[in-house]
């Protein structure tokens, strides 16, 4: 038997913290993340364990965030 594929609506929302671009992931109505501006560079953090991974754009960034939270979602 296999499993039917689940919808997941993922939004990104643009905000803008202390003068820098901060862009906010949902999973539905859930703060999942965030990645802001590091000087020349990115900074992806996972909201549930304040993990930080440092990143070349602002997409991989997103990757990050969306994979890491897959992996360690309950």
């Amino acid at each position: 038997m296999s499993k039917k594929d689940k919808k997941v609506e993922v939004s990104v929302k643009d905000i803008e913290r202390r003068n820098q671009p901060v862009q906010q992931i949902f999973i539905g109505d859930r703060l999942i993340g965030e990645v802001v501006t590091d000087n020349e560079r990115f900074k992806a953090m996972l909201i549930s364990d304040q993990s930080e991974f440092h990143v070349r754009s602002q997409e991989e960034g997103l990757e990050i965030v969306l994979q890491q939270y897959h992996l360690h979602q309950h």
